[in-house]
């Protein structure tokens, strides 16, 4: 009996321990089972944005291992040569790809032509760029990197349209002479709606020394933005439609601030098939022509306003804007001289602050009241360049520095 109970005492420890390893097993399986499903999780994730970011590429991709076998490929590479997405499975050889592009005429050559180029490649270290010109017409530039396993990586971008742009640069420079002379505005830009020809007299009014300088840039880098739309808009509607925009007139402000108006035209720019690859623009500038018509229309309906008996505040203030549509930077002001031949009364005076018209409103006249009070007093045309330092403005510089008004010039109307 003594024996029977010392081996039952002896079996029970042995069996917890059993028990705690098993247990102990099950928990670290499970731990186990977590962190690896964690795993794939995570790197299901990362295939997922690498995937995605692959994808959103503009130039197609793919990868070949050793064994001439597709490992991955994005979206763009079967775009380009117009295979579908799902053609292009992982495990495919080079061979049968390049099968696949001339059964759909994308293939510059045929499979074993390709093969061999592309093991040239590979036998060296060196990165290789080519182009390719499909029957279709389009230019395919393939840069091709062999990796010190046998494996490659390759991008390939549609060119056609750059191969026109640079085209249409190597004449540039014959046509730039030519167009340097021409006083209106001359530009090409591509589908972008980016410049690539721009002739002298534009590059200086958008305030570029060298007409190389517009090369690249679009009209946010030379307009407010909302200018810059607009010239967008009208843009896009001509490459898009194919139909010409002619003389249609735009209200445009260059690189010093002056306002001008130009009559537009522009057309679609196009290849040897007929493919709209960006627009040709000419501006002429129309300012004087409308300023000539804002001029004689306002003088017309200014003597319609006088015989009409309209107030003398309303004539005024429309004389003013008229002055002002002729003149930039310019706001214009008339001041009536009281009855008591002593005080200036506000007249007109559409542009200038109304806290500031108010405040000298009632003014008196003398030797030394601003440009206004000066004249009338004078009799004579006072003309102040700087009202910050001329001390005719001495006692009101604080009355007019508030709206940032800096010079004036007055001249008194006699009868």
């Amino acid at each position: 009996m003594g024996t029977k109970s010392s081996r039952k005492a002896a079996e029970a420890p042995e069996s917890a321990n059993l028990a705690a390893l098993a247990k102990l097993t099950m928990a670290s399986y499970e731990t186990l089972e977590r962190d690896l499903r964690a795993r794939i999780a995570s790197l299901e994730g990362q295939a997922l944005r690498f995937e995605t970011a692959i994808d959103n590429v503009s130039q197609g991709i793919c990868f070949f291992d050793a064994g001439e076998r597709l490992i991955l490929s994005n979206r763009r590479y079967a775009e380009i040569y117009h295979i579908a997405p799902e053609q292009l499975r992982p495990g495919l050889t080079l061979r049968e790809i390049v099968a696949l592009r001339v059964a759909v005429g994308t293939s510059a050559t045929d499979a074993d032509a390709y093969l061999a180029l592309a093991r040239s490649v590979n036998s060296g270290t060196a990165p290789r760029v080519w182009t390719a010109n499909l029957a279709d017409g389009r230019t395919i530039q393939v840069c091709h990197q062999p990796m010190p396993d046998g494996s490659w990586v390759a991008t390939h971008e549609d060119i056609t349209a750059l191969a026109a742009n640079r085209q249409i640069a190597a004449e540039r420079i014959s046509l730039q002479t030519l167009i340097d002379w021409v006083p209106d505005y001359l530009w090409v830009k591509d589908t972008e709606r980016r410049f690539i020809v721009a002739n002298r007299a534009l590059a200086l009014d958008s305030g570029r020394e060298k007409t190389s300088d517009m090369v690249g840039l679009t009209d946010f880098d030379l307009h407010a933005p909302e200018l810059a739309r607009k010239f967008r808009a009208v843009e896009q509607n001509v490459l898009s439609s194919g139909q010409p925009m002619i003389d249609k007139e735009e209200f445009i402000v260059d690189a010093l601030g002056a306002g001008k108006w130009v009559s537009s035209t522009k057309v679609p720019l196009r290849n040897a098939q007929n493919d709209v690859i960006g627009l040709v623009g000419i501006a002429h500038d129309v300012t004087a022509r409308k300023q000539a018509d804002v001029l004689r229309d306002g003088q017309a309906h200014i003597l319609e306003m006088i015989a009409m008996s309209a107030l003398l505040e309303d004539v005024l203030d429309r004389l003013m804007r008229l002055v002002e549509s002729q003149l930039t930077g310019i706001f214009g002001s008339v001041l009536l001289l009281d009855k008591d031949g002593s005080h200036l009364r506000h007249g007109g005076a559409p542009s200038l602050a109304k806290e500031y018209t108010d405040a000298i409103d009632g003014i008196a006249i003398g030797p030394k009241v601003g440009s206004c009070g000066t004249a009338v007093y004078r009799r004579e045309p006072v003309i102040v360049a700087d009202i910050m330092q001329d001390p005719l403005w001495e006692e009101y510089r604080q009355v007019v520095a508030p709206f940032g008004y800096r010079s004036c010039w007055s001249t008194p109307i006699l009868s």
